[in-house]
């Protein structure tokens, strides 16, 4: 009986999180619902990650997919990866997402003409490769596996140094070595 009490509890809790939740980005907020007129706005990719957090309320088969434009404001080495929410209570599945998949692209959505990287919810992360500065976007898809759905997508870009940081190094210390010798022979 207890068990009984304790299933009707987790299936109420289950249905009061579905019927009050609404498609939403979490984890700063971004502007923008991820739909094809209104992709998230994640601003400038920086060293710390950016992260895009959103629960999606659909038809159990039925697919979907959502954008978010971001900027590289430097040449930088830049990273994402994925994950996906599974859940499942008393063996009923509330929550999951199957086929995820992110595509980094050129441009701001919809007008990106060049797919750059893509990665799955694998848990890794993903070199997108060096990007100069400029607009890119995500295109997210996946099919639900329940009636909701939760991903996080995090991308970081790291600065390059140009060559000219890095001839002014090897510079410097060719001056040092010069000058530890020179003390050395006097």
């Amino acid at each position: 009986k207890i068990m009984l009490q304790n299933l009707k509890l987790k299936l109420v809790a289950a249905a009061a999180l579905l019927f009050s939740s609404t498609a939403f980005a979490g984890f700063g907020n971004f502007p923008g619902d991820g739909s094809v007129g209104n992709p998230y706005e994640l601003g400038n990719i920086g060293p710390a990650p950016t992260t895009l957090s959103a629960l999606l309320i659909g038809s159990t088969g039925s697919s979907f997919e959502e954008y978010a434009n971001f900027t590289i404001p430097t040449f930088s080495s830049t990273t994402g990866s994925a994950s996906t929410l599974f859940l499942s209570l008393g063996g009923f599945v509330v929550n999951d997402i199957t086929g995820f998949a992110v595509e980094v692209w050129n441009n701001t959505h919809p007008n990106g003409t060049t797919l750059i990287a893509s990665f799955t919810d694998d848990g890794l992360t993903h070199s997108l490769g060096d990007l100069l500065p400029g607009q890119y976007h995500l295109d997210i898809s996946g099919t639900f596996g329940a009636n909701l759905g939760q991903y996080s997508v995090s991308l970081q870009a790291l600065p390059v140094p140009e060559p000219e940081t890095y001839a002014m190094l090897l510079a410097g210390l060719g001056l040092i070595g010069f000058s530890l010798r020179k003390r050395k022979l006097a």
